[in-house]
Parts: structure tokens; C-alpha cells; sequence
């Protein structure tokens, strides 16, 4: 499942201004448009987003979905600001991440390297480390954060932490905290990144058992609106722990156990060896910084 960027911003300026009507003046299109994009984002996500009344109103999945559409739009924002307004003429630094570290640590990734950099047109990238590490391979980034990422010879690879990841589900499922079965399991809606991602992998491979048993597999290749919908009640999945840290202290959802132990996803910074760049080593050392300071590696 591709989540289509113009429907999250009309279904995120629509839940604001609770209109349909505001959001299309607000976004300069179509009030038809609005309708077709937020529909469009409804069915690919299996649920509603909004009660349709006399005043627009969030479901309860609308509203769990907010929050990770504003981060969105923030990061796009941020990307769009370091990428429209800088001098083309100036030298640029290609950076790219992984979306986990980008919820947690690229605003503040962003505001150093704009800091420190100022004569430096940044370019983000966000991405998954398949993705990542085969345009660092062929030279199209400079450097990058990745978990678990493929090998290539040409690039090098620094340890930048590990990091747990565990079934997670809101209590409103019902489920046991442990151990569940993967029939239990099977029962509900299960959310993964698209493959060759590292979270489909360890999902199929953890339940490849039991494909038998009518795997309910979805996929989304946005990290954020995953999270979202396990928040929400909406499906399970097999997530970075610190992405959910304040929800599962707040006990909004839980780590449910199975009885398999899933791998620490190993997290490092890699740069393409043939970069010349001598403010690599620098960018390394601000994304440690930020790593540690945000805690987002062990």
C-alpha cells in the first residue's frame, strides 16, 4: 500500500478546519478533489477517517491518524525549506535516513546541519535502507542512516547502535500480553512495511509457519501511519519500540510476546567510499550526537 502524499495533506487540512470545503481553498484545489483524495486514502487503509454529519467529524481512527499526518507535513516542510530556498550554486551534502529516524531524530538532524553548514545545500532523503543503501552504492547519497542494511562493497558501514523491536498492540484488541500463538496472532489485521524492508521480513519470517493459516498480511510503506493504526486499534505489528516509548508507558499499547525472540535490528552509519567529502566525518559525528541525546539506539 503506497500512501499517497496529496491524500494525507487533504485528509490532515480537512481534519483541522473540519471542511472539506476549507481544506480545498486552504490547499488551492477542488472541493471534489478533497473528497476523491480522502477516499482514496479511507480505502486504502481499510477505514473511515471521518463521520460524515452535519458538522465533519474524526472516527477514532481519523483522529489516531492526525498526529503522524502533521509530523508528515512537518518533515516535508523541513526537506522542501532545505531543498527550495538554498543557493543551487552552493555545494550540497546529500543525506539520507531511514523513516524510523526520521520521526525521532531529522528535525533536529536538519536544524545542526543548517547550523553547522550554513553555505551548504542539504538534501534529504527519507527512505527505506534497501532503498537507502543502493543510492549510496551508486552515488547519489553521501551518507545515510540504516538498519540492518544490505551489503554493498563500496560502501562503508559504522555501528551506530542496536535497536529492539516487538509485536505491538493496543489494549482495546484484547490480546494477552504473553505468550500469544500465531493462530491468535492471525486473527488480527497485521501492518508491515512493503518487502524487502527489514519489519516485512522479520514479520514473515516469524509467521512463515503458519502462511497456511490465511496470513491477514497489509502493507503500508509509511512507518508512521503503521504506528498510527496500532495506536488506533486497527492492526498489530512488528515495530521499533522506541517509536511507541510514550505510548507504552502511558499503556496505550503493549508488547504482546509469542514465545520467539525477534533479532536487535543492528542501526549504522553509512557513506559511499568514493566520497570526497571531508565534512563526512563531521555529519557522522552530529548524527551520533543526536542518536544518544534522543536515545535512539542503544
Amino acid at each position: 500500500m503506497n500512501i499517497n502524499f496529496p491524500a494525507l495533506e487533504a485528509f490532515y487540512w480537512a481534519a483541522q478546519l473540519r471542511s472539506f470545503n476549507k481544506a480545498a481553498e486552504r490547499l488551492n484545489i477542488t472541493q471534489p478533489t478533497v473528497s476523491y483524495r480522502i477516499r482514496e486514502l479511507e480505502e486504502q487503509l481499510g477505514v473511515p477517517l471521518f463521520l460524515r454529519k452535519r458538522q465533519l467529524a474524526l472516527t477514532g481512527e481519523g483522529d489516531a491518524l492526525v498526529r503522524y499526518a502533521e509530523q508528515m507535513i512537518g518533515i516535508a516542510r523541513n526537506i522542501d525549506t532545505n531543498i527550495r530556498t538554498r543557493n543551487p550554486s552552493l555545494p550540497t551534502l546529500r543525506v539520507g535516513v531511514v523513516d524510523s529516524f526520521a520521526v525521532i531524530g531529522l528535525p533536529r538532524l536538519l536544524d545542526t546541519l543548517d547550523s553547522r553548514f550554513p553555505e551548504t545545500r542539504i538534501a534529504m532523503t527519507v527512505n527505506t535502507s534497501h532503498d537507502l543503501a543502493e543510492q549510496l552504492s551508486e552515488g547519489l547519497l553521501d551518507i545515510a542512516v540504516l538498519s540492518t542494511p544490505p551489503v554493498y562493497e563500496n560502501i562503508e558501514l559504522e555501528l551506530l547502535g542496536l535497536q529492539e523491536v516487538a509485536w505491538l498492540a493496543s489494549p482495546r484488541l484484547g490480546l494477552d500480553v504473553g505468550p500469544v500463538s500465531d493462530t491468535d496472532l492471525l486473527r488480527q489485521r497485521i501492518l508491515a512495511t512493503p518487502a524487502p524492508s527489514n519489519l516485512h521480513q522479520l514479520t514473515t519470517n516469524s509467521l512463515k509457519g503458519t502462511v497456511h493459516l490465511a496470513l491477514r498480511l497489509n502493507y503500508c510503506n509509511n512507518l508512521n501511519v503503521i504506528v498510527r493504526l496500532v495506536e488506533a486499534g486497527s492492526g498489530i505489528g512488528i515495530l521499533p519500540v522506541r517509536l511507541l516509548q510514550d505510548q507504552l508507558q502511558r499503556g496505550e499499547v503493549h508488547v504482546v510476546e509469542t514465545g520467539l525472540e525477534l533479532p536487535m535490528q543492528e542501526v549504522y552509519v553509512g557513506s559511499n567510499r568514493g566520497s570526497k567529502l571531508g565534512a563526512l566525518k563531521k555529519v557522522n559525528a552530529m548524527i551520533r550526537s543526536i542518536s544518544t541525546e534522543l536515545a535512539y539506539c542503544r
